[in-house]
């Protein structure tokens, strides 16, 4: 059996070079991970095993009483939000692995760093990019990866035919859990999963529940998310984003003037972040653009996100032991980790709780070969 017509898709480079390619231009971004050689192999390894090999040996791995191989699905059609470059890079990275030929619809304003991470790779990988959508993209692709509003992912479910697989990763809701005594070290860690990213990413902490002295916790986690603000201020706010972020300053203010209980703490003369104390257990509207609020640790936690649970993403924990780790899992999480590092998942982390690879590919069995 000749392995070329088993392993080689459609021109693609060989695995070892999409590998060394994407190393290589993930390099000078760190903030997408340990993106080395090593780690992607690894991360292949864990979902896909054996069945993304490629090249030697001519026969395709063996799975359970026959062969089995991952073919990637291709085209793919990835709808990326303006929110933040790191979902869109994610994708484009995985869909690079996998083999599949790769076409990125840029939000309006389009997201620089997407060309640059483009013009690093060889001819071969680059993706085509587009601002204003191919019809035939919809059409062609095999697969289609939205990142979006629910209305986003909406849209394009109604487009697709069933032979079509949809990845939709629409509107999603982190926050943290702060179970028992904490000290600085927690306090930072909380204060960066707000700032990073200008608290636009699905992983973002929305709110802190804090058993014990929530106000206590709301005002250091202020004074550090200011320090950090400092050192980093906020990108320029366009109309729309500053008009809500002013609304929602009045509003919680002219209810901390007249509701026991709620405290505010803004940034001074900007919009660069606020942080406000809610007594009431049920999650706020949050505008997000480092915006946190802080509460008390409801009595009855299940009942109080209740309404979220279908949009629950991360939940960041301190401590992190058995029983907190249980509880996150029964809040609904798809993902649970250390108060600050809810902004850095692993490479092998299963994003909204699929295999980021082995989605991307149709397994074919191979029966009677030996």
């Amino acid at each position: 059996m000749n392995s070329c017509s088993l392993f080689e898709v459609d021109g693609q480079m060989k695995l070892a070079d999409r590998i060394g390619a994407v190393a290589s231009a993930a390099a000078d971004y760190p903030w997408l991970g340990d993106l080395t050689a090593e780690n992607i192999l690894r991360w292949i390894k864990l979902e896909l095993g054996d069945l993304l090999r490629e090249g030697e040996p001519p026969e395709p791995p063996e799975y359970g009483r026959q062969h089995c191989l991952a073919q990637p699905l291709s085209p793919i059609l990835h709808v990326v939000s303006g929110n933040t470059p790191h979902a869109a890079l994610q994708s484009l990275i995985r869909g690079i692995i996998v083999g599949a030929k790769n076409r990125i619809k840029l939000p309006q304003g389009g997201l620089p760093e997407v060309d640059e991470f483009a013009l690093r790779l060889p001819p071969a990988l680059r993706p085509e990019l587009a601002v204003q959508l191919d019809p035939s993209w919809a059409r062609d692709a095999e697969a289609v990866v939205v990142y979006g509003s629910d209305e986003t992912v909406r849209e394009f479910s109604q487009r697709l035919l069933p032979t079509q697989r949809l990845l939709a990763h629409g509107h999603r809701i982190s926050f943290g859990l702060i179970r028992g005594s904490y000290d600085q070290m927690v306090v930072d860690g909380a204060a960066r999963d707000v700032f990073v990213f200008d608290q636009l990413g699905c992983l973002s902490p929305q709110f802190y529940y804090v058993a014990g002295d929530s106000e206590g916790f709301a005002s250091l986690l202020a004074k550090h998310l200011g320090e950090l603000c400092l050192a980093g201020p906020a990108t320029r706010r366009g109309y729309e984003i500053a008009a809500a972020l002013r609304g929602c300053r009045e509003e919680w203010k002219f209810r901390a003037a007249t509701e026991p209980g709620v405290v505010v703490w803004e940034s001074t003369g900007t919009l660069d972040w606020v942080v406000i104390h809610d007594p009431g257990s049920a999650p706020a509207a949050n505008p997000l653009h480092r915006t946190i609020f802080v509460k008390p640790m409801p009595s009855e936690l299940e009942s109080a996100v209740a309404p979220i649970r279908p949009q629950i993403s991360t939940i960041g924990l301190h401590p992190v032991n058995l029983e907190s780790v249980r509880q996150a899992i029964r809040l609904g999480a798809q993902r649970v980790c250390r108060i600050g590092q809810m902004q850095n998942p692993p490479l092998t982390w299963h994003h909204d709780g699929w295999p980021t690879l082995a989605s991307l590919v149709r397994y074919v069995d191979i029966e009677g070969m030996g």
